[in-house]
């Protein structure tokens, strides 16, 4: 049984959160706020209902952390080859469900 799921609205305005902050940090901005954003999501004060966009704006920060070390440059979305991925997989299924109709 697979364990994917769709993201939810919540986790996507979470990445949106993240991206919108992280844009222009260099490498070690983004590490020191990954690292807050891991402390929030552990910290065990968040409720039920936030702890999944805190668990979401955590595994972002990671991942941009992630992109960052291979360079020296800051983050920008518009050159993260994850965040265009997600982008084309939106078009395409834009595009096939307006085909459907």
């Amino acid at each position: 049984m697979s364990t994917e799921h769709e993201p939810s609205g919540q986790e996507h305005a979470a990445w949106e959160r993240v991206r919108d902050a992280a844009t222009g940090m260099n490498h070690h901005q983004a590490k020191a706020a990954c690292e807050a954003a891991e402390r929030a999501a552990e910290d065990g004060t968040v409720d039920e209902r936030h702890a999944l966009a805190a668990r979401a704006e955590r595994d972002e920060w990671e991942r941009i952390t992630d992109t960052l070390a291979d360079h020296a440059g800051s983050y920008d979305p518009a050159t993260d080859p994850f965040v265009q991925g997600q982008l084309t997989a939106r078009a395409n299924r834009a595009q096939a469900s307006a085909r459907r109709r």
